[in-house]
């Protein structure tokens, strides 16, 4: 995984490549489907950043049944797949899909909107440290009082040791999947050079500063977790 090309071969083949790189994928968004049910099914906004190609978003438009959904997602080949995913939707006219980064949305068509749901799944680890910080801090910006924001991300354990003993779990896994021995080994190398770790104590510095509640941790899978944000009211 030397890089990440979403225009390419890796765009290409999302599908597959996420299920190797996203220990526990489905499960994953099936707990995220759960948490959306139970505490945002009644939301009227709903913002989605990096979908990739869209496959979660029938879902959101089923469990948020009066929402409108907006889209960013800045590759234009997982926004096509958007489309398509999308297509046969009853739903589909309940979004709008903007081929944008949250910055450049928020400086342009969405400059002051906040939504009651906030969706970002395995898009914050693809920044460092610093622009973590700063997507972190727009994304509760835009998020409305008492709304809730759910994300995903490449997560270490803070302990060295602990991490030494997921990765050397993560690495067998990916062996016991068929993955090519070339292909494990770029994966494992990715680690801050292609994906960076989201901390649990910056996440929570984060939301501390912007008046939140602690985040509520509702998976984890190997390096992998999901949390639940909720703004007060």
């Amino acid at each position: 995984m030397p890089s990440l090309d979403f225009e390419g071969d890796y765009g290409r083949t999302y599908r597959q490549s996420v299920q190797n790189s996203i220990p526990g994928h489905d499960v994953l968004h099936e707990i995220a489907r759960a948490a959306i049910q139970t505490t945002a099914s009644d939301a009227q906004q709903v913002l989605v950043v990096g979908p990739g190609p869209g496959d979660d978003l029938p879902h959101l438009l089923n469990a948020c049944t009066d929402a409108a959904l907006t889209v960013l997602e800045p590759s234009a080949l997982m926004l096509e797949q958007c489309c398509q995913t999308l297509a046969d939707h009853p739903g589909s006219d309940r979004c709008r899909l903007l081929q944008h980064t949250l910055n450049e949305a928020l400086e342009s068509e969405l400059k002051g909107a906040r939504f009651d749901l906030v969706v970002c799944h395995n898009v914050l680890h693809l920044l460092q440290s610093d622009e973590q910080i700063v997507m972190l801090q727009q994304l509760t910006q835009c998020t409305a009082d008492g709304g809730a924001l759910l994300l995903s991300s490449y997560s270490e354990a803070e302990d060295p040791e602990s991490q030494r003993q997921v990765f050397n779990v993560g690495r067998q896994r990916l062996i016991d999947r068929g993955v090519p021995p070339e292909k494990v080994e770029a994966i494992m190398e990715s680690r801050n050079t292609v994906v960076f770790s989201l901390d649990p104590s910056r996440l929570s510095a984060v939301l501390e500063q912007a008046g939140w509640r602690s985040p509520l941790q509702l998976y984890q899978g190997l390096f992998i977790r999901l949390w639940l944000c909720q703004a007060e009211a």
